[in-house]
């Protein structure tokens, strides 16, 4: 199970993609994010943030 709190999950999108992204998507994260939820999972994927894209950006293969 993969949890994280909107501070971790803003931490890693902004190694990832900067500081403005994650501002912008500050506001639409919830306070608590499980990756093994689907609503969450679907919420991630409409702002943008699949699991490849973000392993590509932090320079991982998937």
């Amino acid at each position: 199970m993969a949890i994280y709190t909107k501070p971790e999950a803003l931490g890693i999108i902004r190694r990832a993609f900067g500081p403005d992204v994650a501002e912008a998507l500050a506001g639409g994260l919830p306070d608590r994010i499980d990756l093994d939820d689907p609503a969450d999972a679907a919420l991630l994927f409409r702002l943008g943030l699949s699991r490849d894209r973000l392993l590509n950006a932090l320079g991982a293969e998937s």
